[in-house]
C-alpha cells in the first residue's frame, strides 16, 4: 500500500511560507534541544565537577539565548496559518496547526515550570565553581542525595529531553497538516 499526499487548491505564498517557517523552525529547535540531551550531555557527564557545571552553563546560556526566538517564530508561523484557515474549506487543517502552535509554544511554560528548580540548582553550583581552577572539584559530600552535579544534570537532561519533544510534536503536526491533510 501505497501514501498519497493530500493535496489541497494551491495556498498563498505567504501561507506556504508560514508552513515551512513554522516546520523548520520547530524541527530545528527540537533536533536542538533533543541533541544537548542526548549528545552533550553524557560526555559532560564525565568532566569534573566544576568543568561539568561550567559547560553545562554555557550550553544553558546558548540555548536561552537562541530558543525563545525560535519557539515565538514557529508558534506565530502555525497561529498565523490557523487563522488564515480557520474560515475556510480547511478548517480541520487550521485546528491541526492551532495545535501545533499550543504544542510547540508550550516550550516556555515547561521550562519555567518544571526546570526552573533544576536550573536554579545548577545555577548555585556554578557559583561555587567561580572561586577553583577547572580541574579543582568542589566539595559534594555536604550535599544532599539528588543534589551531587551529576545527579542534578542528569535529571536536568531528562527534563530537557521531555522539553525538546514539544517542539517535536510540533513539526510532525505541521508536516501532516501541511502535506497529508485534505480540506
Amino acid at each position: 500500500m501505497s501514501t498519497v499526499l493530500a493535496f489541497s487548491p494551491p495556498l498563498p505564498p505567504s501561507l506556504r511560507l508560514a508552513q515551512a517557517i513554522g516546520i523548520m523552525t520547530s524541527a530545528f529547535l527540537s533536533g536542538g534541544v533533543l541533541a544537548v540531551s542526548y549528545g552533550f550531555v553524557p560526555s559532560m557527564a564525565q568532566a569534573p565537577n566544576t568543568l561539568l557545571v561550567r559547560e553545562w552553563k554555557t550550553t544553558y546560556n546558548r540555548g536561552a539565548a537562541a530558543s525563545p526566538a525560535l519557539a515565538i517564530v514557529s508558534t506565530f508561523s502555525f497561529a498565523y496559518l490557523s487563522y488564515n484557515l480557520v474560515f475556510t474549506l480547511n478548517q480541520h487543517k487550521a485546528e491541526v496547526y492551532a495545535l501545533a502552535a499550543l504544542v510547540t509554544g508550550s516550550i516556555v511554560p515547561y521550562t519555567l515550570i518544571f526546570m526552573k528548580g533544576i536550573n536554579g540548582k545548577l545555577n548555585r553550583k556554578v557559583q561555587e565553581s567561580k572561586h577553583l581552577d577547572r580541574s579543582d572539584e568542589f566539595n559534594e559530600k555536604e550535599a544532599k542525595k539528588g543534589e551531587h552535579s551529576q545527579e542534578l544534570l542528569s535529571r536536568w537532561a531528562a527534563w530537557n529531553f521531555g522539553r525538546g519533544l514539544l517542539p517535536f510534536v510540533g513539526a510532525c503536526l505541521g508536516v501532516y497538516a501541511s502535506f497529508y491533510m485534505t480540506s
